[in-house]
């Protein structure tokens, strides 16, 4: 196909817990594939919400896996030349999974859950250059509809949110917080931050979900480079009940409150809510 028409990009099948089926696949394949991708789907079927929370922690490490995977296969050539990683079917399914059903709906914690997938392909923007959700509308997706209606699930709202407000570069950050452990004894910091700068419009976007359950974070955030104006547009992602959702009948139980700050700094002082995402756009001068 590539002799046809040298312009398309070619996806090899990975899998995302196999580190040598990757090896093998990128080793055969490594002059003729743009990327290589990997599917994971998670749920919280033990009802555990703190457990459910640390599932970052299996989206990193099999993001880590496969980089590390990519990097030791083509040491030789550039990193921007590399293959990448299409993470190309991800979401929240296990209600209707285990009914052999494909119409799951989803509560606040699912979106969080969401969130943390966005903020983990952001922090690797520089492999991730597909992330994509399979389904889009009434399979585990973000819309239902029904004849001549619908409604936005709670997992809609993180991927309108990121999508919308992170543009330019991914940068790296620095997050000093207070954690929880797992059964493993793995640490799970209650914050789980992104963040990207759009050097064309001037802005900085912070992604913050805060995993503690019943608790504020209060938080002091430090800009290192440039001048940040005093006014903040912030997309809130809450509700009071970790298990509240949307339906046909009560389509606004989980939104998007959006509101402003007007005293942010170089170095201010912000307070995110218990179970939430919050983005924080802010103005950013050389």
């Amino acid at each position: 196909m590539k002799r046809i028409d040298p312009s398309i990009e070619l996806i090899a099948v990975g899998w995302d817990e196999d580190p040598e089926w990757n090896k093998k696949v990128l080793s055969e394949l490594e002059d003729y594939i743009d990327y290589i991708s990997i599917h994971m789907y998670v749920g919280n079927e033990e009802d555990d919400y703190y457990s459910y929370m640390g599932t970052s922690k299996k989206i990193e490490s099999r993001l880590d896996m496969l980089e590390g995977v990519i990097d030791s296969v083509m040491s030789e050539v550039p990193k921007d030349e590399r293959v990448k990683i299409a993470f190309d079917e991800w979401n929240v399914w296990y209600r209707a999974f285990k009914e052999d059903l494909l119409e799951e709906r989803y509560n606040l914690e699912d979106a969080l859950v969401v969130s943390m997938f966005l903020n983990s392909f952001l922090r690797h923007c520089d492999y991730v250059k597909i992330a994509n959700q399979a389904q889009l509308v009434n399979v585990i997706a973000p819309i239902m509809t029904k004849k001549g209606d619908l409604f936005l699930q709670t997992i809609y709202y993180p991927f309108s949110i990121l999508a919308n407000y992170n543009k330019g570069v991914g940068l790296d950050v620095h997050v000093d917080c207070d954690s929880y452990k797992l059964e493993d004894e793995k640490e799970v910091p209650y914050l789980d931050v992104s963040a990207s700068y759009d050097e064309e419009e001037g802005s900085l976007t912070l992604n913050v979900i805060n995993r503690h359950r019943e608790d504020s974070i209060s938080t002091v955030i430090e800009n290192q480079k440039g001048e940040v104006g005093n006014k903040v547009d912030i997309h809130e992602l809450s509700a009071k009940d970790i298990k509240s959702q949307n339906n046909f009948e009560e389509k606004d139980n989980v939104g998007v409150i959006e509101r402003t700050f007007d005293d942010a700094s170089n170095r201010f002082s912000y307070e995110f809510p218990p179970h939430s995402l919050t983005t924080l756009e802010l103005e950013v001068s050389e």
